[in-house]
């Protein structure tokens, strides 16, 4: 093969390299390759494929590979928060899950599940779709809210301001799907309570494992409906929050 030959060659792939769209990214709008980079919660373990290796199953639901966990951390069941990059070009002959570069790595050392760390990822994730008014946020992690039109969400969401998420009870779980309550606050926009602009609410809610992850998939009122205008209902539960979590905001937890 001649020089001007190869120079084509190396030309032409170097085209198809560039312009050639990302095809697995654009048909998996909810991998995280979108944003290359997020911070998560979730649980180590160990694989004995080829040879063994240790993965980290997210709270997201999906299954990530690190190439720099600390030997620290390489303990099968231990709870681990980090930020993490997402390797584009990686290669492994695992073909486990998603290949990223660990930061900020480091042990969860609060009690709870990692049912309940799920669930809360889930659940903040709606609350910030909420605070953000983004119907799209919404709908890639709540299945319910898919037959939601943009006028129906606006009309709703627009009558509050700061969602907070402040406390979540775990009812039933398994390998595939989760059952619980949760309470949060959210501020009216216009309107006053018995104790301000702030109001109480809650929901019962059902989680399933998607192969996209962890989803919110059914959603419904609580048996015993609180008094979301009673102010002692509201400061008893933020002193079982933090009794529970060290802290009522529960987006604060894992930052």
């Amino acid at each position: 093969m001649n020089t001007i030959m190869k120079q084509y060659l190396s030309l032409l792939i170097l085209v198809i390299t560039l312009f050639t769209p990302n095809v697995w990214a654009a048909e998996n709008p909810s991998n995280p390759k979108i944003s290359n980079t997020f911070h998560l919660t979730g649980q180590v373990v160990f694989s004995n494929l080829e040879g063994g290796f240790y993965g980290i199953t997210g709270d997201d639901g999906k299954k990530y590979q690190p190439t720099n966990l600390p030997r620290k951390l390489k303990k099968d069941g231990i709870a681990i928060q980090f930020d993490a990059k997402i390797k584009d070009n990686g290669m492994s002959t695992f073909q486990w899950g998603t290949i990223v570069e660990l930061s900020n790595v480091a042990p969860i050392t609060t009690a709870i599940s990692a049912e309940e760390r799920r669930a809360i990822y889930v659940l903040l994730k709606r609350m910030d779709a909420f605070n953000t008014k983004d119907l799209n946020k919404l709908q890639q992690i709540d299945t319910v809210a898919r037959k939601l039109t943009k006028e129906q969400f606006d009309n709703w969401v627009n009558k509050y301001n700061n969602f907070t998420l402040q406390y979540v009870d775990i009812s039933y779980s398994d390998s595939t799907s989760i059952t619980g309550s949760c309470y949060y606050t959210r501020e009216l926009v216009n309107g006053m309570t018995l104790h301000g602009n702030t109001d109480l609410t809650g929901m019962t809610f059902t989680l399933s494992q998607t192969q996209n992850g962890w989803k919110l998939t059914e959603s419904g009122a609580l048996t015993n409906p609180i008094n979301p205008y009673n102010p002692d209902v509201l400061a008893e539960l933020k002193q079982k929050a933090r009794e529970k979590y060290k802290t009522d905001s529960l987006a604060s937890l894992w930052q």
